[in-house]
């Protein structure tokens, strides 16, 4: 008796295709649009004050794979020193100044780690995806020539 794993390979491989999807989408959303503006609000050379506001304000919710959470050494002083700062800024409603940009500049490295972190992530799922659906034709064309 033959098994027959095509509906197995196909859901395998919808599944998967549905990770990279949505991975995809979010990493490419950030890169596309969210890094680049950010990248412009923090280079603007006028209102300095404003700019830096709404690209803190913007960096403050981490992209997926940059959350400030992880364990890492980059992510401790981020969480311990940089978020409490800035908070404290928005908090107390004082003016950012041109010292800031280089917190400001880390928060974004970091969410551009992240962003490539899911890219690479949707690459892998996606070769996932191909070899399941290499494994789907080629199970389906051996049950094919044995019926």
């Amino acid at each position: 008796m033959k098994v027959n794993d095509t509906k197995l390979y196909l859901f395998f491989s919808i599944i998967t295709l549905a990770i990279t999807i949505t991975l995809a989408s979010i990493s490419y959303y950030s890169i596309l649009i969210v890094e680049p503006e950010v990248q412009r609000l923090i280079n603007a050379q006028d209102n300095i004050n404003e700019n830096y506001r709404k690209a803190y304000a913007i960096l403050r919710k981490p992209q997926i794979f940059a959350r400030y959470e992880h364990f890492d050494r980059e992510s401790r002083w981020i969480r311990t020193t940089i978020i409490p700062y800035m908070d404290n800024k928005i908090y107390y409603s004082r003016d950012f100044t041109p010292d800031e940009k280089d917190y400001l500049l880390t928060l974004l490295a970091r969410r551009q780690q992240g962003s490539e972190l899911g890219r690479n992530t949707a690459i892998f799922f996606l070769l996932l995806t191909l070899l399941g659906f290499r494994f789907y034709f080629f199970e389906r064309y051996k049950v094919g020539k044995e019926s």
